[in-house]
């Protein structure tokens, strides 16, 4: 309520100031005030229409993708209308009623006879001072935002107290550049000293191992459509076959739910901001040095492709250190599309042509290509693919779609075989989930895998969830490098401390193997307690005195603490593992993750 009071105040401010002025002049400005409230009330409608269709997809409420949709608005309203067109017309008849009852009713009018100059003036001091408290969350505490909501303590609760007027406005109000926010509390002074105390091996970027490296990011792809990672539904067989004879995991869960999130947990190996994106945010300015970096400066060509519109992820793709990033725009033929444009055996068909192109032009020049798939993207198929999973929902729809993109991802992927002189490295990796409705840790749980064309990848299983930060090491570790700022672990070594993250608005998530703790970003305080099924998605709250929770909950806090002041700070690069937070043995944890060969 406190929220929708907020949203209230800030739309009915310039409303009431314009009649009071109006009614001091003795002026009739009935119909301007009118209109003043009919455009307020179709704000407040369409901004709660259009939070509820995307948070029926992306399973999380609008605030920093206001920034990252630059020339995709035709594929969002595409989208919109082709899964929630009943909502948009609810939303549209919604306002259109609104408007005509206002403009009709007589209960706005201006009153003819004139207040005076105390009545007016304190009129508007009210106003102004009840606009500004109501604005600012009153004045016991800091000035609250749209993250205020979690400070209810349970997700659940603070997804419903949501309110998308107030978020909306919020983030518009503060522009791009500032619309990450850092709600962590700030490192003790303990952390940093022995961050300062901490010597880290020295980082390790030349004579790197020669080889190519194919990054497949695997758009919106779910794990729990997958029968290898425990589920039901045989959604993508080819991709299942292809995690038996690789590099794999228990579990991963995404960092983000977005692109360019899941792009920067895995090539800076660094957590994003709790809660945003550093993509089109004042983030984006700061110095990171990420793996296309390192491999740009070393003589690799690297390359981003996706079938979409460039928009934010295209250009983000620059600034992590691909010195090429193509679009929809850029493709030379036609083939299959949906309405965010060219499906992934298009976008396949374009990634080989550059392939092609890159070899012919300087064959001992070894690559990095990064592939954003676009199939799983939407919900559309080709009348001939049909939905083998059925469409009555949107849970059969998410496994028909996905069904084929992994058709897709066999194809393709067989024509890599043989193509290249060099070792190449394949990395498949979703970036993030969508249009998941099920519960606990569904809409963070991503299937991964990494191979070698010469064999040089163990086939093994780690047995334990990992993280997107993880991805980074992994490949700089197979080809010779060490960077120490980097925040993940070389899941080709051994390990006894695999830690994922991620955050859900302020609420920060450490897991460790079958274990997780909640942590409110804020505070720093223990929220809540589970373990993890072997699904890799069902929690089970259990008693936060267990034996085990302390530990984890304080590395937990303590890196969620370190890894955001750094971030904000601009100083990533002075990160180094702390023993505190990533303890060379962890034997007084139960459950210890186990590196398991197939």
């Amino acid at each position: 309520m406190r929220f929708d009071a907020t949203a209230g105040a800030a739309l009915a401010a310039p409303i009431i100031i314009a009649a009071l002025i109006l009614h001091y002049t003795k002026i009739n400005g009935s119909r301007l005030v009118k209109a003043l409230v009919i455009a307020g009330s179709i704000w407040l409608i369409g901004t709660t229409m259009s939070d509820t269709i995307y948070s029926l997809d992306a399973n999380k409420h609008v605030t920093f993708e206001l920034f990252t949709s630059k020339d995709l608005e035709l594929e969002l309203i595409q989208t919109a209308f082709s899964l929630h067109w009943h909502l948009i017309l609810i939303g549209i008849a919604l306002m259109l009623l609104t408007s005509i009852a206002i403009w009709k009713s007589n209960l706005v009018r201006c009153v003819q006879t004139r207040s005076t100059k105390l009545s007016f003036s304190l009129s508007i001091i009210v106003w102004l001072l009840f606009t500004v408290t109501a604005i600012r969350g009153g004045w016991m505490d800091h000035p609250q935002s749209p993250m205020s909501a979690y400070n209810i303590g349970d997700n659940d609760r603070a997804f419903i107290a949501w309110s998308a007027p107030y978020s909306v406005t919020y983030h518009l109000a503060k522009g791009a550049k500032k619309s990450a926010s850092n709600v962590t509390q700030p490192a003790s002074s303990e952390l940093h000293q022995e961050l300062a105390q901490t010597t880290a091996s020295p980082a390790v970027l030349d004579n790197l191992k020669d080889a190519n490296i194919v990054f497949v990011l695997l758009e919106s792809w779910v794990s729990i459509d997958m029968k290898s990672y425990g589920s039901d539904i045989d959604s993508s067989p080819f991709f299942d076959a292809l995690r038996e004879k690789s590099l794999t995991s228990h579990a991963m869960y995404a960092d983000g739910y977005r692109t360019v999130q899941g792009m920067f947990a895995s090539m800076c190996s660094f957590p994003n901001p709790n809660g945003g994106i550093v993509a089109s945010t004042q983030l984006q300015n700061n110095q990171y040095y990420c793996l296309p970096h390192m491999l740009k400066d070393r003589g690799w060509d690297t390359r981003f492709i996706q079938g979409s519109g460039k928009g934010i992820v295209g250009a983000f793709a620059k600034t992590l250190g691909f010195t090429e990033s193509y679009g929809k725009m850029d493709y030379d033929f036609d083939d299959e599309t949906n309405e965010w444009g060219y499906m992934d055996g298009g976008i396949y068909r374009y990634s080989l042509d550059r392939l092609d192109e890159m070899q012919a032009e300087n064959p001992d020049k070894p690559f990095f290509m990064m592939i954003n798939t676009g199939t799983t993207h939407s919900v559309y198929l080709p009348e001939s693919f049909g939905y083998p999973f059925g469409d009555d929902n949107m849970s059969q729809i998410r496994a028909s779609v996905q069904n084929h993109a992994d058709i897709a991802l066999h194809e393709f992927l067989a024509q890599l075989e043989g193509r290249f002189d060099k070792p190449t490295l394949v990395v498949l990796m979703s970036d993030h989930t969508a249009k998941v409705s099920e519960p606990d840790l569904a809409k963070n749980s991503i299937p991964f895998l990494i191979y070698a064309t010469d064999g040089s990848i163990p086939t093994k299983q780690i047995d334990t969830a990992v993280s997107q930060r993880d991805i980074g090491v992994t490949i700089l570790d197979w080809m010779g490098g060490y960077a120490p700022w980097f925040t993940g672990q070389s899941l080709l070594e051994e390990q006894e401390y695999y830690r994922s993250s991620f955050s859900d608005g302020s609420l920060f998530y450490w897991v460790d193997n079958r274990h997780a703790v909640t942590i409110n970003s804020p505070d720093g305080q223990l929220k809540q307690c589970f373990t993890i099924e072997d699904n890799t998605i069902s929690l089970i709250k259990t008693d936060c005195n267990a034996e085990w929770v302390q530990p984890l909950y304080q590395q937990g806090r303590d890196f969620n603490n370190l890894t955001q002041q750094l971030l904000f700070d601009g100083k990533t690069l002075d990160y180094r593992h702390l023993a505190s937070i990533f303890p060379q043995s962890s034997t007084e944890l139960e459950d210890d993750s186990q590196l398991v060969s197939d």
